[in-house]
């Protein structure tokens, strides 16, 4: 199925009147726009949006948008529409929903003349519609989200005879209970119904930002560094920053880290590194809250962060160096910095040719070609230790240990982390080069 009907005029499932939503800003991306980049993520790429008149506002959002390449038709209340006898997801405009839940519902089998809808619980599904709750029987089924599957033939009587979406599947409820399929929305996924209320758009923007909370990386960005960045994000997208502006920004802060170390301030250099490990996740946040995700943006992403951690290598040897006056700093200064090198050459190739990203984080997909063979004990510490090479992790780490021990500890655990690190590296290459020949 790649054909989607948007209503955005009549009233909704949920009693609310849907033609005003298509221009309406939710987190800086208009409401259409946002439901339209969020089909065309489930594999949808027509689609037909029904308005109760001209909306040229809206018209112009979906043309400028270069995120949106699917083709868009408009028609207007009381004009004539062409559908083809065969399912079509409809919507209705005010609905919010993940790419996932659309892509699990219309990649169903279906049958031409199914009727499918939508819920959030299909337990014991009823055959009538109250304010959008489906009842009728002995126990609650739950919510009608907004979103079904049915005939183009049936769905163009309703259209061109200007049923409203409420009384059209109330109507298939009650008449085609026979044909009436419940699909309850993917375990994890979320729903919201916006109203035109400012309390309903913060609603949902709490919504979008407490599940983009939920793809942080470890324990420590999770329950610490979200704390912090989840807020200034909320912010920052009330600004015309676009992500990439704030990778750029934030790491401008990351590389105060090593000019603090250079200057004989291990505290406050590893403070800096942390406050910018915190900031890091912002961008991710905005881009995924704003629908701006790009590989592109994963590779400014990445490339920028290496900035902030070149400066504190940097930083820590020029500072070691000036409180110990020993050429033990210079020389294990430079390992660590010909193992980060080492170790950017390597994991940049990687990401270019074994995987379809450009953040760092998938590096660690390289276990699933190097583990397929049984785990030397050297790889099972170093697998054990692996967190501590996450940023949220060590930045942390290097500034309770330049409270604790100063320049020594610090030097120190970041060497002794880089010799671990080299070797994982070289195992990693060797396991990776011998499964490729083994596929040659």
């Amino acid at each position: 199925m790649d054909h989607a009907i948007i209503v955005a005029y009549g009233i909704g499932i949920d009693g609310v009147e849907l033609g005003s939503f298509p221009t309406q800003n939710l987190v800086g991306v208009p409401q259409l726009n946002r439901l339209i980049i969020v089909a065309q993520r489930a594999g949808i790429t027509k689609f037909t949006i029904l308005t109760a008149s001209n909306n040229y506002e809206a018209v112009d959002n979906i043309e400028t948008d270069k995120r949106i390449d699917s083709t868009v038709n408009w028609y207007c209340s009381g004009d004539k529409i062409e559908l083809e006898s065969k399912p079509y997801l409809v919507l209705q405009s005010n609905l919010l929903i993940t790419p996932d839940s659309i892509n699990t519902f219309i990649n169903e089998k279906i049958a031409k003349n199914d009727f499918r809808i939508l819920v959030d619980n299909t337990n014991d599904p009823y055959l009538t519609l109250n304010s959008g709750r489906i009842e009728g029987g002995f126990t609650n089924s739950g919510k009608a989200i907004g979103a079904f599957i049915s005939n183009g033939k049936d769905l163009k009587k309703a259209i061109n005879s200007n049923v409203s979406l409420d009384n059209y599947v109330s109507d298939k409820l009650s008449l085609d209970s026979t044909k009436v399929k419940y699909q309850e929305i993917k375990d994890g996924d979320y729903w919201y119904h916006l109203t035109n209320s400012q309390e309903s758009f913060k609603e949902a923007e709490d919504i979008l930002f407490s599940n983009v909370g939920k793809t942080a990386t470890g324990w420590i960005s999770r329950t610490i560094n979200s704390k912090f960045s989840l807020p200034t994000s909320r912010l920052l997208v009330k600004t015309p920053l676009t992500p990439n502006m704030i990778s750029i920004l934030i790491n401008i802060i990351g590389v105060l880290s090593g000019v603090f170390l250079a200057l004989k301030q291990p505290v406050m250099g590893c403070f800096f590194l942390y406050l910018a490990t915190i900031l890091d996740r912002c961008d991710g946040e905005v881009a995924r809250v704003k629908l701006m995700e790009t590989k592109t943006g994963q590779w400014v992403d990445t490339i920028s962060d290496q900035f902030t951690v070149l400066s504190f290598f940097i930083g820590l040897t020029i500072g070691y160096y000036r409180v110990s006056d020993s050429g033990l700093a210079i020389v294990f200064g430079l390992f660590n910095l010909f193992v980060f090198f080492f170790f950017l050459s390597w994991s940049f190739y990687y990401l270019a040719n074994y995987t379809n990203s450009g953040s760092l984080v998938s590096y660690f997909t390289v276990d699933k070609y190097v583990d397929n063979e049984q785990r030397s004990l050297i790889r099972k510490i170093i697998l054990f230790l692996r967190p501590m090479s996450r940023r949220n992790y060590y930045a942390m780490g290097f500034l309770v240990v330049s409270i604790i021990g100063g320049y020594p500890w610090l030097f120190g655990s970041l060497t002794f982390g880089m010799l671990l690190f080299c070797i994982h590296l070289v195992q990693d290459i060797i396991k990776i080069r011998k499964y490729s020949n083994k596929r040659a």
